[in-house]
């Protein structure tokens, strides 16, 4: 009787540690919190990888977000549907990081948690239907893949949808975390992320952290980040154009639109050749301005490169223009603020004739006549840039060079008159 007790309390006992081996999951964790990014969708790849080179059997994902892009949001969903993936909501799953909370095989959340709110926008508005239909057709089918209500999931990204006694048509269905348990939508709540790990019996192998570039790589893509790096840097362009010597302007524009490519490049939306088509639209509009007279086909090649590189160095067209027209409105304001309260509009002041040309001061217009000056000096009265005037033979005359910049009070000589053009260059090496 002794030995069967004992081999019942044995085989008992073997069979409690057999449970308890089976219930542990060998799992790789991840914490992601921020904005959902292109560089946080490469590093999230990243660390599915590294789950996968050390054989875990799944990944415990910890989420945290307010959402962000949505086609980031899309790759983030392809890659947590690629391995089995517990996740803990443990603060917000909001917006597109809904999408990633649904995806997940198992999902759990904590107190105080919400979900929901995915509408997809564009530049703060609602983005079209289509958008929308796509959008919300994603989040139900993952919700429905994963044994979660479909509906429910649809209506956290569209308005239109009503479910009775829980969202009425009109208005985004954000759910709390004991609201999301009520209707199936998670499949427990805990009270702390600490009280979850203990209970599941998870056995973390391994994790996957940020590094200080990853760090960076998030600052400098994030959209308004990025949107304020290239507003800065156009901008910092444009003022260099207008001022002699190279200055503090043309020293931001180019740190600035450094960080803006090199932030592209770090998380992978492009490579190398966003930067080069921008440097080389950058040196297409250079000569436009200070070789070539007038504004043809340089400078609209120029401007093709530049506006090419943007869209390169973004994940979409639709981002790209976004980006774009804030930029461009933004620089324009920067511009008419540095002019306007700034020394700089001295600058700015000096390539625009502010005397008045009248005879008593001692202006003429160039005259056919007036091809005796060929070969006569005069001083630079104002920046020639191409055009200004001349004090030739104590008189003031306005003059124009062959497309290079002369300076104020520079020595100039007459080389040439054609009709009312008188045509100098800077005396020096004459």
């Amino acid at each position: 009787m002794k030995r069967i007790f004992k081999t019942l309390l044995m085989t008992m006992l073997l069979m409690s540690v057999l449970a308890t081996s089976v219930m542990a999951l060998d799992v790789w964790e991840v914490r992601f919190s921020g904005e959902v990014s292109p560089s946080q969708s490469q590093w999230l790849k990243n660390a599915y990888n590294e789950a996968q080179e050390n054989n875990a059997d799944a990944v415990y994902l910890i989420l945290d977000t307010l959402g962000g892009r949505v086609d980031s949001a899309l790759e983030m969903a392809k890659t947590i549907s690629s391995m089995d993936t517990i996740v803990l909501v443990d603060g917000g799953a909001i917006s597109a990081g809904a999408l990633m909370a649904l995806s997940g095989s198992e999902m759990y959340m904590t107190g105080g948690s919400t979900i929901g709110g995915a509408e997809p926008q564009i530049g703060g508005e609602r983005a079209d239907e289509k958008t929308v239909s796509v959008w919300s057709a994603e989040l139900a089918s993952q919700a429905q893949k994963n044994g979660r209500d479909p509906q429910i999931a649809r209506a956290m990204a569209d308005d239109s949808i009503a479910i009775e006694g829980l969202v009425e048509s009109g208005k985004l269905l954000t759910l709390t975390a004991e609201e999301a348990l009520e209707n199936g939508i998670t499949d427990g709540v805990y009270k702390s992320e600490s009280d979850f790990r203990m209970e599941k019996g998870l056995n973390v192998i391994g994790s996957t952290g940020k590094t200080t570039l990853n760090v960076v790589t998030d600052f400098l893509t994030s959209s308004v980040v990025s949107t304020l790096l290239l507003m800065l840097g156009m901008a910092g362009i444009v003022i260099e154009f207008f001022t002699p010597g190279f200055g503090i302007p043309g020293g931001i524009g180019i740190a600035s639109l450094t960080l803006y490519f090199s932030g592209s490049i770090l998380a992978g939306i492009s490579g190398w050749e966003a930067a080069l088509l921008f440097i080389v639209g950058l040196g297409l509009l250079i000569a436009e301005v200070f070789v070539i007279p007038g504004f043809g086909i340089t400078g609209i090649l120029g401007m093709s490169a530049i506006f090419g590189s943007i869209f390169l160095s973004t994940p979409d067209p639709a981002t790209a223009v976004q980006s774009l027209v804030i930029a461009i409105i933004g620089s324009i304001v920067l511009i008419i603020v540095v002019f306007r309260f700034t020394p700089g509009r001295r600058v700015f002041k000096k390539l625009v004739l502010s005397m008045e040309e009248s005879k008593e001061s001692g202006y003429v217009a160039a005259k056919p006549g007036l091809r005796d000056l060929i070969g006569q000096e005069g001083i630079a009265k104002t920046v020639l840039r191409p055009s200004g005037t001349a004090e030739i033979n104590n008189r003031f005359v306005d003059v124009v060079t062959s497309g290079e910049f002369i300076k104020e009070g520079a020595t100039l000589v007459v080389t040439d008159v054609e009709g009312m053009r008188v045509i100098v260059k800077e005396a020096k090496g004459v």
